[in-house]
């Protein structure tokens, strides 16, 4: 015996989830950014940062508005069940459509972080130009002669996280559309210093990551960085790349299907990280 409910259909599905818990909306408010996010989620991250997790402007919690008309599609989403088989106990859920690229949105993002490139660049020319200018200044007013030890490397820092992956965790559908059982858990990355920092995995199990700019748990192709397999030894990943002071997310997942385990990953770089 089948027991079957309508589903629901909702427009948007992209816009259901929060982007700082990645799960489906239940008091859905707006920001001063233009961003909505979860009220319990982002009243903690102003609290913490004080400042929008994408612009980084500054952001009040007295300024966020409720999104009635978002909170309605998102508990018609979460409500929407499809079948319950008795014979074998087996739950059908509903497949979700697949979510329409926002091109415009990725343009806007890649184009902010291609500007805060260059900026960085011709300010660190700047300040280099004008170190060499004045040491050549000195050392001909002094009439000393330049000599010495070169200076000691930058200092690195190295922050952990650790978690697990079971039967309960989520399940991830890969960039090129496999969707057997990989279980996944988002970990959200907030970068506070730019520069280049290395990520990588620590566990028995063989270790699969994928990295974010802005993940998208029913489209998973979209906004990727990096995806790597074993890089870092031992069937773990491995990542070294040059980040910005925003948010990214990373997807720790296995290789094979149907793999549980202990994991931990450590993000070391000129700054410490915050783990969400």
């Amino acid at each position: 015996m089948i027991q079957t409910t309508t589903v629901i259909n909702t427009e948007n599905d992209d816009n259901l989830f929060c982007p700082i818990t990645l799960e489906l909306f239940r008091d859905p408010v707006i920001a001063k950014d233009g961003h909505v996010y979860e009220r319990e989620a982002i009243t903690k991250w102003i609290l913490q940062h004080g400042t929008s997790p994408f612009t980084r402007e500054t952001l009040q919690i007295t300024d966020l508005l409720p999104d009635d008309h978002l909170k309605r599609l998102a508990a018609a989403r979460r409500n929407s069940v499809v079948s319950y088989q008795v014979r074998d106990g087996t739950v059908t859920l509903p497949s979700l459509r697949k979510l329409p690229k926002n091109q415009t949105h990725d343009r806007n993002i890649c184009r902010a972080l291609e500007l805060s490139r260059r900026s960085h660049k011709i300010f660190l020319c700047i300040i280099c130009t004008c170190l060499i200018c004045v040491s050549i200044s000195l050392g001909v007013s002094l009439g000393v002669k330049q000599t010495g030890t070169s200076p000691p490397p930058d200092r690195q820092i190295s922050c952990n996280y650790s978690s697990s992956l079971t039967k309960t965790s989520m399940m991830f559908q890969r960039p090129n559309g496999d969707r057997g059982v990989y279980y996944y858990r988002p970990v959200q990355i907030f970068i506070s210093v730019p520069g280049y920092y290395v990520i990588q995995s620590f566990s028995n199990i063989d270790m699969f990551g994928y990295f974010y700019l802005y993940f998208m748990p029913l489209n998973p192709p979209m906004n990727i960085l990096m995806a790597d397999d074993d890089s870092g030894g031992d069937e773990q990943f491995y990542f070294k790349i040059s980040l910005n002071p925003i948010m990214y997310t990373l997807v720790a997942t296995t290789y094979e299907k149907n793999i549980t385990g202990l994991f931990s990953i450590m993000v070391t770089g000129p700054a410490s990280v915050t783990f969400h």
